[in-house]
């Protein structure tokens, strides 16, 4: 097992192996989350689902000694992002090289928190980059991130926060960093995961809370004509929590915050 730790406060650097499949191939998982003075916010939940996508690409990962590291680099931080990646390790050339010998490689960074991205409401501009429902890649969070990127950088570029991402059959998927969810009065639809959604552990939290606070809660489809009748949108992901959007593309929303479940989500961070 390598492991490897940076806290970017200061900026630090490391050796790193050349030959790790994780550079070459993006052959890996990753899982950011959020730490606050009481800790890492669902931190088991993170760990669960690191383990499942690492499990997923057959990347026998050691879940003692991902916890070990989550605690020693965690310690004494506050306010942060901490970001986990694993993969197969180094290996040859060939896609297959390696792959049932190389002990993998476990990284740990610590970033500053942007608290002023919580609960802000942002805009989401269409991409014509889609999810496929089938691929790994849409069920676990890999570091075969490039879809994502371009989708996020097009938008940023047309003057958006992030990206509204359909799936191959044109309905709803996700946005390129976080989960989408509608509004229709006490109703709430989010994309299920067949859909192209990926699993995020906000999403999770968020269908938990959302009935307990009233809320008829459904995972299913939203086509884009169901979105421009919403309500209200908002997107979901570990480092922005919850925020509504005010538009997408030309559509403006409805941007009050869903209290109750802000006030639900405070009193759980707070352990």
């Amino acid at each position: 097992m390598i492991i490897l730790r940076q806290a970017a406060m200061p900026e630090t650097t490391q050796a790193f192996d050349l030959s790790d499949r994780g550079l070459l191939l993006a052959d890996g998982v990753f899982d950011t989350s959020l730490v606050s003075k009481s800790g890492v916010f669902l931190r088991d939940a993170h760990l669960n689902r690191l383990m499942r996508d690492a499990a997923a690409l057959d990347i026998n990962c050691d879940r003692r000694a991902l916890e070990e590291l989550v605690d020693e680099i965690v310690d004494g931080v506050t306010a942060g992002v901490l970001r986990l990646t694993v993969t197969r390790g180094p290996g040859g050339r060939g896609l297959a090289a390696g792959a049932a010998v190389a002990p993998p490689t476990l990284m740990a960074r610590i970033d500053r928190l942007d608290v002023d991205r919580q609960f802000c409401p942002i805009s989401l501009g269409s991409t014509e980059i889609t999810r496929n429902p089938d691929s790994l890649t849409a069920q676990h969070k890999t570091l075969a991130y490039t879809d994502n990127i371009m989708a996020a950088r097009g938008a940023a570029q047309a003057g958006h926060d992030d990206a509204l991402m359909l799936n191959t059959q044109g309905r709803v998927a996700c946005a390129a960093s976080a989960n989408v969810f509608a509004r229709f009065g006490s109703r709430i639809v989010t994309p299920s995961t067949s859909e192209g959604a990926l699993g995020g552990i906000m999403r999770a939290w968020l269908l938990d809370a959302l009935p307990k606070a009233g809320f008829d809660t459904v995972e299913g489809a939203i086509s884009v004509a169901d979105l421009a009748t919403a309500d209200q949108v908002f997107i979901t992901n570990s480092l922005r929590l919850i925020s509504p959007l005010f538009r997408i593309n030309e559509k403006l929303y409805d941007t009050e915050p869903l209290q109750v479940i802000v006030d639900r989500l405070s009193v759980a961070m707070a352990g």
